[in-house]
C-alpha cells in the first residue's frame, strides 16, 4: 500500500461517522439514496423500489444480513470498488 493511500485510511478511520459519510458522498459515484451507520457499520439504502428481479434479490439478501446484524465492512465495501 503506497503511503499517500495509508495516510488517507488512517485520516478516514478517525473520522466521525457523519464526516466518514460526508467524504464517501464525495469520492463513491452512486445512485440517489442514503448512506447509514448501523452497529459500527456504513450502509448504502438505496432510494425508491429495486428496478429489476436481480436488484430486488439483491436488495432482500442486504436486508436479511442488515437485519440479522451482518453487512459489509467499509473494507469490505472498498474492495469491492
Amino acid at each position: 500500500m503506497s503511503f499517500a493511500i495509508k495516510k488517507i485510511t488512517e485520516e478516514f478511520t478517525a473520522l466521525p461517522t457523519q464526516e466518514k459519510i460526508e467524504f464517501i458522498k464525495h469520492v463513491v459515484a452512486s445512485p440517489p439514496g442514503e448512506w447509514v451507520e448501523l452497529n459500527g457499520k456504513l450502509y448504502f439504502i438505496p432510494e425508491g423500489p429495486p428496478a429489476t428481479n436481480e436488484e430486488e434479490e439483491i436488495f432482500e439478501i442486504a436486508n436479511r444480513e442488515i437485519n440479522a446484524g451482518r453487512g459489509v465492512s467499509l473494507n469490505e465495501f472498498r474492495e469491492e470498488i
